[in-house]
């Protein structure tokens, strides 16, 4: 069976309403097919409605950057998952590690976020890694651990089909820092173990992100282990952005 890769981008705070409109539509001028890649990106809040205007009639899916665990509510400054399907969002990321880092969110938070997305029909981008020290230290398989448990205790059987996991080092987003080859391999096998023992019929999609460019995408996606790639900064880059795509077209089995 042929696999496609996934490649999302996150803009996180770049591209406001009017940039993000004028990105897209170049993006999807540039795009009318793809065969063997699946492309998402992640607008900030503000700009989902203009980039998914512009990139309707394209093969690319627009999410969100986070979704709150509850529908309505007294929850300033959050995004209610309902309102991102009136958006026709189809998926969240959840657990970013600058949302981890800078704004309190725990591993309960997260699995909370990633459960009511899940119920109200949104795809889930679970992001987990770990810091510089705590790879130092060899307690990267314990932290993810502990980052992914929350998330499993909360997820189906039917839903786990709707969730990716995006492992992403912290001490390499946006340092121009990549893991090794093959600490990249080990890293994602052992998310995959964690996730099989679950017992989910459904074998997981594993990306990988931190400092992904087109210098270095193809050797990373040369590893069976690795489905595809979240990716920042040169997500918002139209030149390398597409030859990333264009990478993982080629490179898909």
């Amino acid at each position: 069976m042929s696999r496609k890769h996934l490649l999302v981008g996150n803009w996180k705070m770049n591209l406001g309403p009017h940039q993000a409109r004028e990105f897209a539509s170049s993006l999807a001028a540039e795009i009318s097919a793809l065969k063997r890649t699946d492309v998402w990106v992640c607008p900030p809040m503000v700009s989902l409605a203009a980039a998914s205007e512009a990139l309707l009639s394209s093969p690319v899916l627009v999410g969100a950057q986070n979704v709150h665990w509850a529908k309505t509510g007294a929850f300033t400054g959050e995004t209610s998952p309902l309102f991102l399907k009136d958006l026709d969002v189809t998926f969240s990321l959840t657990g970013h590690s600058e949302r981890r880092t800078y704004f309190g969110e725990t591993s309960e938070t997260v699995a909370m976020r990633t459960e009511t997305a899940l119920a109200e029909g949104l795809k889930v981008i679970v992001c987990v890694g770990e810091t510089e020290t705590e790879r130092a230290n060899g307690t990267t398989d314990q932290v993810l651990g502990d980052q992914l448990a929350p998330v499993f205790a909360r997820l189906s059987a039917a839903l786990a089909p709707q969730v990716v996991i995006a492992y992403e080092p912290v001490w390499a987003i946006g340092t121009g820092k990549v893991a090794s080859i093959q600490d990249i391999a080990a890293t994602h096998k052992f998310i995959q173990q964690l996730w099989n023992a679950q017992g989910y019929d459904h074998q997981p999609t594993i990306l990988y992100g931190g400092s992904v460019n087109p210098q270095n995408f193809a050797e990373i996606l040369a590893l069976k282990e690795v489905s595809g790639a979240l990716v920042g900064g040169a997500s918002i880059k139209l030149d390398q952005w597409l030859e990333l795509i264009r990478i993982a077209e080629a490179t898909a089995e």
